[in-house]
């Protein structure tokens, strides 16, 4: 293992982002950025869509296991219907901030291609 290691040259070993290893030129600071905040929309979106499936989960399992009592029924259909808005108002927010990018020309969704084209200086 000890050989295996000393062989691996470290220096041309990139991240995901594309960046070098340590002690080399990082690089262009947009891309950071661009990075940051693509990753931030995707993590946004995925802790949506898992609130929807645990908050719709439980509504269900607390629906099942009601057993027939119309307060915990009602609780239950509250939950699931909550958890139905909340991912609605999620895609809808979406829809619109889309819209409303196309009809100013601007990729709000898109951050690199804002950061890359220079329209905000960093």
């Amino acid at each position: 293992m000890n050989r295996l290691l000393a062989q691996i040259n470290f220096d041309s070993i990139t991240t995901p982002g594309g960046y070098q290893a340590a002690g080399s030129d990082v690089g262009d600071y947009t891309t950071s950025a661009e990075n940051l905040l693509s990753n931030v929309l995707g993590v946004l979106t995925i802790v949506a869509g898992l609130s929807f499936m645990i908050y719709f989960l439980i509504g269900g399992l607390t629906w099942i296991t009601a057993g027939g009592k119309s307060d915990k029924i009602e609780a239950a259909k509250d939950m699931m219907t909550n958890g139905a808005i909340g991912i609605i108002v999620v895609v809808i927010s979406y829809s619109i901030v889309w819209i409303i990018g196309e009809a100013l020309g601007i990729p709000i969704l898109e951050p690199g291609s804002l950061i890359n084209a220079k329209t905000f200086k960093f």
